[in-house]
């Protein structure tokens, strides 16, 4: 069989580069997907299962250091053979509970229990950033989750049949372990799936989600109190609270001015049949060996996962799910180099001031609402490799040996949520990062005006200090310039210097936006992809990113004088970091209620956009990856 062709740069740039990879690449049976990132996390991963290896073996029976508090995790849930001896016994206080609420009455009477423990709510309080007094945190509602991932998938009746069923079936299998009888086991299986039902008709969707003005909804608390009718929500809350709240978010507006037709007296039994079901299905990767792997069912359909997370790897996500940031410490202290440090810092201020030559040479803004996009540059905070400490939040969980990993992980969760509902009256805290240093990602926060660069992420390809500098741009430059762009995408556009969102734009200005905007939604929208097509809107905010991250790279190679070898580096690292093979199955998902496009696209789409794409390699109209000048779309 003759050796497929490689495709010319000139027509696919993404198949040109990792062609070959990808279509020999394999994906391990335990994970849904391959590639660059991927490698990067197993590397880390790697790194930190020695390091939680050795601080378990000397590790106390209830260690104060925090790193040693997550090794001790780790090994409590590697312990499988004492998870099988447990069983079920770790969660049955938790479903006897919600069988000894009876009424509505009970519900209410309960509720103070009911939200200080966690338990599955038709509602769901937490505390976040006041979206217009980024000083301050507020009390939020947002809706439950529902079992398939996006509400559209409800109106699609292939995804619908094919996922409803698996997720019957390890309920069914899950309720067959508990003291219910066979009666009660499938009573308490269509009345949770007819409670999710209630929950998806009027839930938002993730297109809706990906627009910030769609989950601002500040209403003053006697108004948020008349939304849930029937429920004593203030007395409640009212335990976690320091004061009653003036405001409140309700990020999910539609959800809650329809909630009492999803929760009522009438509805009350399918609310606790409901909760029960999503108890066990909550829990049962943390008990064991059996229920572990009926608890995965319906992920591994949702992901086309073949086999079970192996069990130090499951044993070491489960530590760095719940101990991530002093886990991320420990990881840059030991792993992040200050050569590094000061070179990815010194790449982050020149496109910085990039962006600001931009801004200054923009021809479609005012003057005024350029001096307020440059405020926010020059007010921005970079955060880089890794925090010096881990937040306060650490030193108040206790860890031991002896209490079941189900359990432990309940008061972690406990003592989490008393930790955030004890700042509502404080400052908001902009020391604290919204990323570990050991995940391979990077982060813009709109509400902190501040971004965030892990030091996993700070690896080949995406950065190599014995790598050149055009690669480096085409790598971590893009990736940083990406970042900054989302303080000006479409939501984080919205938001001032300090973080509060507050419309800083001349109408004129914000009008052109808008066009520019909706002709970034049109060159993604409606392209085939994985069965189905991409919703434009849904990942605008993150294409507008990764268009303007190119082009500010690119600048600096300008500036640079740069030869034309450099700028085809450039665009082949680039296209190298999107390297990714992704199960099928977990594409059809990802498609709905993924903000980002798919790798192949995010590479290929973007890059005709600019004149360095065509100059560096000779791209002609009769190529495939040429576009014409006018269909072109540069915005920052």
């Amino acid at each position: 069989m003759a050796e497929e062709q490689v495709p010319r740069v000139q027509d696919d740039l993404y198949g040109h580069v990792n062609g070959a990879w990808q279509r020999t690449a394999t994906i391990d049976p335990d994970r849904v997907s391959a590639g660059v990132s991927t490698d990067l996390d197993k590397l880390v991963e790697k790194e930190l299962l020695a390091d939680l290896k050795d601080a378990l073996a000397k590790a106390p029976d209830k260690p104060k250091d925090n790193f040693q508090k997550a090794a001790v995790l780790f090994g409590k849930a590697l312990d499988f053979d004492q998870r099988d001896r447990e069983g079920m016994g770790p969660i049955q206080p938790r479903l006897s509970k919600i069988q000894s609420i009876k009424t509505l009455a009970d519900f209410n009477q309960n509720l103070p229990y009911l939200i200080q423990k966690g338990y599955n709510l038709p509602f769901v309080p937490y505390v976040g950033t006041n979206m217009h007094d980024a000083t301050r945190y507020q009390v939020m509602f947002s809706s439950p989750e529902t079992i398939l991932p996006d509400v559209t998938m409800y109106a699609d009746p292939t995804q619908k049949q094919q996922l409803l069923p698996v997720w019957e079936k390890m309920a069914r299998l899950l309720l067959a372990q508990s003291p219910l009888s066979p009666a009660d086991q499938e009573t308490y299986v269509q009345d949770a799936l007819t409670f999710d039902s209630r929950i998806a008709a009027h839930h938002m969707n993730h297109e809706e989600a990906a627009v910030d003005d769609n989950f601002d909804n500040p209403v003053a608390w006697d108004i948020a109190l008349t939304k849930f009718a029937g429920v004593a929500i203030g007395a409640g809350i009212q335990p976690l609270l320091p004061s009653m709240p003036k405001t409140v978010n309700i990020l999910d507006l539609k959800y809650f001015n329809h909630f009492s037709d999803t929760f009522n007296a009438d509805t009350f039994w399918e609310w606790q049949h409901w909760a029960y079901v999503n108890e066990l299905t909550d829990h049962a990767q943390y008990l064991s060996r059996d229920l572990r792997k009926i608890g995965t069912m319906y992920q591994q359909a949702l992901t086309g996962q073949q086999e079970l997370t192996p069990p130090e790897r499951f044993a070491y996500n489960v530590a760095n799910h719940y101990f991530d940031e002093p886990i991320g410490v420990f990881y840059g202290k030991k792993y992040f180099g200050p050569q590094a440090k000061a070179d990815v810092t010194h790449m982050v201020e020149d496109l910085i001031a990039t962006y600001k030559q931009q801004i200054h040479a923009n021809t479609w803004l005012s003057d005024s609402t350029k001096a307020m996009a440059v405020k926010k540059l020059d007010t921005m905070v970079i955060k880089m490799g890794y925090p010096e400490k881990a937040r306060p939040l650490y030193d108040r969980i206790s860890i031991d040996k002896e209490t079941p990993l189900a359990t432990t992980l309940d008061t972690i969760a406990e003592v989490s949520q008393q930790y955030r509902f004890a700042r509502l009256n404080n400052p908001v805290d902009r020391s604290e990062w919204n990323m570990p240093a050991q995940l391979v990602n990077a982060s813009y926060d709109p509400s902190a005006n501040d971004i965030t660069f892990p030091a996993a992420i700070l690896q080949a390809p995406f950065y190599d200090v014995n790598a050149s500098r055009a690669a480096n741009l085409g790598g971590a430059g893009a990736t940083i310039g990406h970042e900054i762009s989302h303080a000006f995408d479409n939501n984080g556009a919205m938001y001032d210097e300090h973080g509060n969102k507050k419309n800083w734009w001349q109408p004129a200005d914000f009008a052109a936006f808008k066009k520019y905007t909706a002709a970034m939604i049109a060159q993604f929208d409606g392209i085939p992809y994985a069965g189905g097509k991409i919703n434009g809107k849904l990942v605008v905010s993150e294409n507008i990113a990764d268009n303007a991250g190119l082009n500010a790279a690119l600048q600096i190679l300008h500036a640079e004088d740069a030869p034309q070898s450099d700028f085809q580096e450039y665009f082949i690292n680039y296209a190298r970091t999107w390297r990714t093979k992704i199960r099928p199955e977990f594409e059809r998902v990802i498609l709905k209620t993924d903000v980002h496009a798919p790798a192949l696209l995010r590479t290929n789409v973007p890059v005709p956009n600019f004149p360095e794409w065509y100059a560096a390699f000779g791209v002609k109209p009769s190529d495939r990856m040429f576009r014409p000048a006018d269909k072109r779309v540069v915005i920052w």
